[in-house]
This record gives C-alpha cells, sequence and structure tokens, in this order.
C-alpha cells in the first residue's frame, strides 16, 4: 500500500516555472518604480508619511471618497478615541455584516482613510459595511499601542454593532501588518476572561501577505533580489525595530507579538474559517504557509491562494492590471466572503 501524506500542496504554484513573462514585465516595472525612492528611515517616518500623503512615495496618494464617513470608539485610555473610517455599499446593495478592516504599513504608516476605494469596491461587492482602524503607530506609538486599539475597537463592537449599526460583526481582516493584527484579534478574544468575547465567533478571517512572526521565517532571508521589489528584510527589520524597540527575541516570539507561536491546539474547534493569500514573489511567503499550515493542524479551515510571482501588496493594484495577480486575490476574497455571509 502507498504511503499517504497527511499534508498536500500544489507545488506547480512555486517556482519561477509558474511566473508568466507579463508577469515578470510588471515586477521589473516596480522594481524600476522603486528604485530611486528613499527608504523610510533614511527620511524619518514623519516625513516620509508627509511623502506619501502628497503622492510623493511610489505608492499613490490616497483617494478619499466622499461616501466614507468617519467614526470614533472609545480607547481603554481615558479620554480618548480611536479614529474609524466607514465605508457602506454605494451600488443599492443592502449591507448584511461588519468587516472589520486593519491597514498595512509596516504598523508605521497609512491610517484609517488610506484604502477607500479598495474597501468600497470589497463593500460593494460583497453587502458588507467596512469599517477600518486608525490604529495608533510606531515607531511614536510602539507595541503594545497599535493592538490594543485593534482590541478595544473589536470588543466594543462585538459590545454594539448590532446597536449601533443594526448588523452583526462578521469578518476581520488586513494585509501585511494589518494581517498581524488581524490574526491577533481573534486569537485576543478566544482568550479572554470575559465569556462574552472569549464566545464570540467571526464567521471569516482575511489575511493577505501578513507578517505572523516577529522572528523571521526562512523566506525573508532567502527572498534576496538584485533591487527592491515592495519589500525586503532591511525593511522588515527597521519596521520591527520601530514596532517592538528593544525587544529580545525571546519576547517576540510571545504570542502576543508572533501570533505563529500561538498554542491553537488550545483553541481547537474554536478558529474560525481563515481566507491566506500572498504572491510567491514576497518575503513573507513563508509566514503564510506556516500559518495556515498551523492552523489546519489545529482543525481550523484555512482556505489559501498562492498567486505565482506576485509582489507584497498584490492586492491593491487595479484588478484591470491581470499580470499583477490583484484580479485574483480579490476573486478569492468576494468568494469567501460571499460563502461565509450565506453559511
Amino acid at each position: 500500500m502507498a504511503s499517504h501524506s497527511v499534508l498536500t500542496i500544489d507545488s506547480s504554484k512555486f517556482g519561477t516555472a509558474a511566473i508568466s513573462e507579463e508577469t515578470h514585465a510588471f515586477n521589473q516595472k516596480m522594481v524600476e518604480l522603486m528604485a530611486n525612492a528613499p527608504r523610510w528611515y533614511e527620511v524619518g517616518a514623519t516625513r516620509f508619511r508627509e511623502m506619501r500623503a502628497a503622492g510623493e512615495t511610489p505608492m499613490p496618494k490616497p483617494v478619499l471618497l466622499d461616501t466614507a464617513e468617519s467614526f470614533a470608539i472609545p480607547s481603554r485610555d481615558a479620554g480618548r478615541m480611536i479614529p474609524c473610517r466607514i465605508l457602506k455599499p454605494q451600488n443599492g446593495t443592502t449591507a448584511k455584516a461588519i468587516f472589520l478592516h486593519m491597514h498595512g504599513g509596516g504598523w508605521c504608516f497609512q491610517d484609517e482613510k488610506s484604502q477607500d476605494t479598495p474597501l468600497q469596491n470589497i463593500a460593494n461587492s460583497t453587502g458588507t459595511m467596512m469599517l477600518s482602524v486608525g490604529y495608533r503607530l510606531a515607531p511614536e506609538n510602539p507595541f503594545p499601542a497599535g493592538p490594543n486599539d485593534c482590541y478595544d475597537v473589536a470588543e466594543w463592537l462585538v459590545d454594539n454593532a448590532e446597536a449601533e449599526f443594526g448588523l452583526p460583526l462578521a469578518f476581520v481582516g488586513g494585509e501585511s501588518a494589518g494581517a498581524h493584527l488581524s490574526i491577533l484579534v481573534p486569537l485576543h478574544l478566544l482568550q479572554h476572561s470575559n465569556p462574552k468575547y472569549a464566545d464570540f465567533r467571526f464567521r471569516g478571517l482575511l489575511l493577505h501577505f501578513g507578517c505572523y512572526s516577529l522572528i523571521w521565517t526562512p523566506s525573508v532571508y532567502n527572498f534576496q533580489k538584485p533591487q527592491l521589489l515592495i519589500l525586503d528584510r532591511d525593511l522588515m527589520h527597521h519596521f520591527a525595530e520601530a514596532f517592538c524597540p528593544g525587544m529580545s527575541e525571546d519576547q517576540k516570539r510571545h504570542p502576543s507579538v508572533s501570533p505563529l507561536y500561538t498554542d491553537l491546539e488550545a483553541l481547537r474547534g474554536k478558529l474560525p474559517p481563515a481566507l491566506f493569500t500572498c504572491g510567491t514573489e514576497d518575503c513573507l511567503l513563508d509566514d503564510t504557509v506556516f500559518m495556515s499550515t498551523k492552523w489546519l493542524m489545529a482543525g481550523g479551515e484555512a482556505i489559501v491562494k498562492i498567486v505565482p510571482g506576485a509582489p507584497h501588496g498584490f492586492i491593491f493594484f487595479p484588478r484591470s492590471m491581470k499580470e499583477s495577480g490583484s484580479d485574483d486575490g480579490m476573486n478569492a476574497v468576494e468568494d469567501f466572503m460571499r460563502s461565509k455571509l450565506r453559511a
């Protein structure tokens, strides 16, 4: 009798042979676009935020939509509010649930207003209300400030979503550093001392090219390019130093910092379904492979979408740019969310 593996993987999605010529060309254009741009730590976080807001970096300046609404949720810190951004369907669709969104930016950049257009598109296509969190940023506000803001918003929504919006909290998700924060939220709630939070269940997590260990996985070391393609180990190092200044490796392994080290077996039967996406031209590829595998090992549902050749952040490019992988990623998002809303 032939041996049977309990783990299988579609190896055809990995390796350079899986990357189309169009995607190779797209990535080369991204490399050329970033070639003369300063790295954020060379100009400082404050100045780099100003440059991004003015459209002076390779990434386009944020487009603010008139359809978005500002909202604020109380912080655990007395007298302080957490800014949020709400986007509701604008195509005649009635919202059926709330998607709690955590933006990316290496824990140092962007805010709740940075992704109006993609979030509005998700709201329209899935019939959800998007609520994006303006959590505090490093290096001015290092760990645990940002995660605490996300926990406070999540707990407030568990308590108040139905009364305030007439909608259930159903999804949580984000990109890159936002995916890191998004997976921390349900793990925080599931291990909460208050049963009201510990018994809460998300319908789904949407985790895009996330960092799940602040102790770098092998791909962070092995992803070596002659020139920068969106993200590399050098940038990851400076983001981590800003987010977790002075932490030892043992401290970085704590599950509240690196969710990959969470004892997921203790949460068997409680983990929400999760969609993981990542491109193969991303130094965080192993983070997605490792975290999704651990999720499956603990009995959770994990749908993993690997896009050959897609770089870090691929889901933000216009869907019309097929060579970026964005359309593949957004199709996976819509299919996953619609399936969980029907469940």
